[in-house]
């Protein structure tokens, strides 16, 4: 990924007089917390299907549920984060 990236700016030199119109590099942390959160809707969901005390049916679907929408706000921001736009943010004048 780093070599990719050294690529981007090499280009970036020859092609683009400024570089600030290339959308930052995901950080590591950011990928992380997304495969974290993904593990643990992974979890959720097989606990879901595994639970059989009607008591804790209501947990399952609570912790399935959190999990999910764990996971969709982390990779929504994940993606914002790549393609290096955020709400209320104006892009660059060429």
């Amino acid at each position: 990924m780093n070599w990719l990236r050294k690529m981007i700016d090499l280009i970036s030199e020859i092609f683009l007089a400024d570089k600030e119109l290339l959308p930052p590099e995901p950080s590591d942390s950011c990928y992380q917390s997304v495969r974290q959160a993904w593990q643990e809707w992974q979890d959720a969901k097989q606990y879901f299907n595994q639970v059989s005390d009607p008591g804790m049916v209501d947990y399952a679907i609570y912790s399935l549920q959190a999990a999910e929408r764990r996971y969709i706000y982390l990779l929504h921001k994940a993606r914002q984060e790549l393609s290096g736009f955020h709400r209320g943010a104006v892009p660059p004048e060429r």
